[in-house]
């Protein structure tokens, strides 16, 4: 099993040092076949598995990982359910499932899930996702995306379950207005770094501050936020 101490919060531990990940699936087969992928990269370290959504919440307590890789259907609590919770432990959430419907992509980013990935991607895919989540960038399946898109054109063309405008955003600065245009566009903190010839913790920085004044979880939201009040 997994070391019981407690663990330092990610922010204090090395740059260098492993990407920390709980994996929470209830089926055992698919659950193994997942720890054996993270494990067997030299970058990432699974420092607890999950059956369930109450055990995966008692396992980022507990351990306080960098990532949790959760399936989006689990006996006790949804991954989507928990997702606010996870996030409340600095943890990254990436969400993965056997399945691409509208529904389960939609309420999972709509939580604040910083991913979205189907169980049938390629490995290398899932450990790259795992990667970009713990570095602040988001990831889509091809599948979720579509989704997303989707939905976007339906609120444009005024589909009947629209919501009400929202009440208008608080001012935001000429840079975390850069920032999130950039982040809209698809590109990773590092990219916009170079694209705006500052550092990746600045750009960290103007991102954090702008879901902070917007009311956002992720960077997927403040795509979808952009697109949604900003797009042409």
């Amino acid at each position: 099993m997994t070391d019981p101490s407690p663990s330092p919060a990610a922010s204090d531990r090395p740059s260098s040092a492993p990407i920390r990940v709980v994996v929470a699936e209830d089926h055992p087969a698919v659950r193994s076949g997942l720890v054996a992928l993270l494990r067997s990269a030299p970058d990432i370290t699974v420092v607890a598995e999950a059956a369930d959504g109450p055990a995966a919440l008692e396992a980022a307590r507990a351990h306080r990982p960098d990532v949790v890789l959760t399936d989006v259907r689990m006996p006790g609590a949804t991954g989507i359910e928990i997702t606010p919770r996870l996030r409340e432990t600095g943890a990254s959430v990436l969400v993965i499932s056997g399945f691409d419907l509208d529904e389960f992509v939609l309420g999972a980013l709509a939580a604040g899930a910083d991913g979205y990935l189907v169980k049938s991607e390629d490995p290398q895919r899932i450990l790259a996702a795992v990667r970009d989540v713990h570095r602040g960038d988001a990831v889509l399946s091809a599948a979720a995306t579509r989704t997303v898109l989707a939905a976007l054109r339906g609120r444009e063309g005024g589909a009947p379950d629209e919501a009400p405008p929202a009440s208008p955003a608080p001012a935001l600065t000429g840079r975390e207005e850069d920032v999130l245009a950039l982040v809209a566009q698809g590109l990773t903190n590092q990219q916009i770094a170079r694209e705006l010839f500052v550092e990746i913790t600045t750009v960290k920085s103007h991102l954090s501050h702008a879901l902070m004044k917007l009311g956002l979880d992720s960077r997927v939201q403040a795509a979808l936020w952009w697109q949604q009040h900003r797009g042409s």
